[in-house]
C-alpha cells in the first residue's frame, strides 16, 4: 500500500482565543505544556485514495473544514469527499467558531483559516511523502485513564463530574465507559514511519487553565515520538467520549486532572501503544481500499419557553449586571448561548444533514461522525462490527453533544448543550454500521 504521514506545528505561529472554556484569554497569555500540531495520513489507491487530518482543535465546525477539504483537493486531486478533517477535542487549543458569540468582543477571527492553512499544509505533505508502507494493529483494554462522567443524583436527574466519592447527593454512575485503546501503525525500511492512535476520554484535564496543550493526547504523542523519532507523525483519533473523562470520580477526582493528570494518562497510553507495537510481530500489506460517505439527517430539538426564558435572562447579565455573569457557571453561559444557536438553526430548517465517513483497510474499518456521542452507541457498534472497528467522532464538522435516550430522561449538562433530539444519537450509530456494511465489513 502506498501511504504518507505528516505533521505540523501551528501554535507560536499566530494568536488566538483559547477554546473549550467559555473564558476570554489569548495563547499568548497562556504558559507552554505541550505542542498544537496537524497530523496527517494519506493513502493512494486510485479512486479511493484518501488524506485524513487530527488537529489539536476543540472541535471543527462543517464549514472550517470545507475549507481544509476544497484547498486539499486543488492541490492533490484527492475529491473532497475522501477529504477528513477531524479534532482531537483538547480544551487549550484555539476556540471553535460557535463558541465565538455574545459574551466577548470577537476581535480578529482569521485564525480559523490559518489553523485551516496548517491542516491542509499537513495532508498536502503526507500526500507529497507516499511511499510503500506495511500495516500492523493492535488493541488493548486500559481502563485507568477513562472514567463515566455522568452520576445519578438525589435529585433524580443527572450531574457531570460530582467530585469524588464523598459529594453530597450523589448515587451512581449513570452508565459505562469503552476502555478499548486501539493502534495502527505502519512500516518502511523496518521502522515505524506513521502512528494512529484510537481512545476516548475528554481532553479536559488542564480545563479553566492558562496552558497551551494538546492535553493527555499531546503528551502521549511527545513520550511516543521520544522513542521512535521526532519526524514520526502520531495521529490522535477521539473515540465517543461524550459522557467519558479521565477524571476518575469513583473513587479520586485529583486523577486524571491538571498537568500531573495529563502527564500521567498520556503516559500510561503511551506505554500501552508501545507495549502493542512491541509485542505484535505481525504486519501485512494492505490489498483492498474502501472509502464512502454519506449525508445522515438528524433532526432539531425543540425550544422551550424556558430554554428561551433562561437565555434572555443571561443575556441580560450582560448588559445589567456583568458581575452577575461572570459569576455564572460555564455551563450556564454554553447554555444560554447554544439556546440562541439553536434559534438560528430553526430559523433555516427543524433538521441538518451531517457527514458520515467510512474507511476500510482490508478487515480494519474506521467509521466517522461529526458529534460527542456517548460512549453507549460506540460499544453497540463495536457488537454489531465486531473487531478491528474503529470509530471517530468529531470528523468534518462538530455538531457538539448526542445523548443516548435514557441521558435525555435523565438531563444534565450535555442536554442542555446539545441540539438534537432524543432519536439522534441512534440514527447516526444506524448510519455509520450501515456505511461500514456497504463496504463488507
Amino acid at each position: 500500500m502506498l501511504a504518507g504521514f505528516s505533521q505540523v506545528r501551528f501554535d507560536g505561529e499566530f494568536d488566538f482565543r483559547m477554546g473549550g472554556t467559555f473564558v476570554n484569554y489569548m495563547q499568548s497569555e497562556t504558559e507552554f505544556h505541550t505542542s498544537l500540531c496537524c497530523s496527517a495520513w494519506a493513502v493512494s489507491a486510485g479512486e479511493n485514495s484518501f488524506i485524513w487530518v487530527s488537529c489539536d482543535v476543540a472541535r471543527f465546525m462543517e464549514c472550517d473544514a470545507d475549507y481544509v477539504r476544497e484547498k486539499v483537493e486543488k492541490a492533490t486531486g484527492v475529491p473532497r469527499a475522501h477529504v477528513l478533517v477531524s479534532a482531537t477535542h483538547t480544551h487549550t487549543g484555539p476556540t471553535a467558531r460557535p463558541s465565538i458569540s455574545p459574551f466577548f468582543p470577537a476581535g480578529d477571527l482569521s485564525y480559523f483559516e490559518k489553523v485551516g492553512d496548517k491542516a491542509a499544509e499537513a495532508c498536502i505533505k503526507a500526500w507529497e511523502s507516499m511511499g510503500e508502507v506495511t500495516m500492523s494493529y493492535a488493541r488493548c483494554d486500559e481502563e485507568k485513564c477513562v472514567h463515566n462522567r455522568r452520576y445519578l443524583m438525589e435529585t433524580g436527574e443527572s450531574m457531570m463530574e460530582p467530585g469524588g466519592p464523598e459529594y453530597p447527593g450523589r448515587l451512581m454512575k449513570e452508565g459505562p465507559e469503552d476502555t478499548e485503546l486501539q493502534a495502527v501503525w505502519f512500516m518502511r525500511g523496518g521502522r515505524p514511519v506513521g502512528i494512529i492512535v484510537n481512545y476516548q476520554a475528554h481532553p479536559s484535564e488542564l480545563y479553566a487553565m492558562k496552558y497551551t496543550s494538546a492535553d493527555y493526547p499531546g503528551v502521549m504523542r511527545r513520550t511516543l515520538q521520544a522513542v521512535y523519532g521526532a519526524d514520526v507523525p502520531v495521529i490522535f483519533l477521539q473515540g465517543c467520549c461524550g459522557n467519558l473523562t479521565p477524571r476518575d470520580h469513583e473513587h479520586d477526582a485529583t486523577w486524571g486532572h491538571g498537568i500531573d493528570g495529563a502527564e500521567r494518562v498520556g503516559t500510561i497510553l503511551a506505554a500501552d501503544v508501545m507495549r502493542m507495537m512491541s509485542v505484535t510481530r505481525e504486519t501485512s500489506d494492505v490489498s483492498s481500499v474502501k472509502v464512502k460517505t454519506m449525508k445522515q439527517r438528524v433532526n432539531l430539538r425543540e425550544i422551550s419557553e424556558e430554554d428561551l426564558r433562561r437565555s434572555n435572562e443571561i443575556f441580560e447579565l450582560l448588559v445589567t449586571d456583568r458581575s452577575a455573569f461572570d459569576k455564572l457557571d460555564v455551563s450556564e453561559k454554553g447554555y444560554a448561548n447554544k439556546v440562541r444557536n439553536l434559534l438560528k438553526k430553526w430559523e433555516i430548517a427543524p433538521y441538518e444533514d451531517i457527514p458520515i465517513s467510512a474507511i476500510m483497510l482490508d478487515d480494519l474499518v474506521f467509521v466517522t461522525n461529526p458529534a460527542e456521542l456517548f460512549c453507549e452507541y460506540q460499544l453497540d457498534l463495536k457488537r454489531q462490527l465486531g473487531p478491528k472497528t474503529i470509530c471517530v467522532e468529531l470528523t468534518n464538522g462538530g455538531i457538539c453533544y448526542v445523548a443516548t435516550k435514557q441521558g435525555y430522561l435523565l438531563k444534565g449538562y450535555e442536554m442542555k448543550q446539545g441540539f438534537y433530539d432524543y432519536h439522534a444519537g441512534q440514527t447516526i450509530e444506524d448510519a455509520m454500521i450501515r456505511l461500514a456494511r456497504e463496504l463488507g465489513k
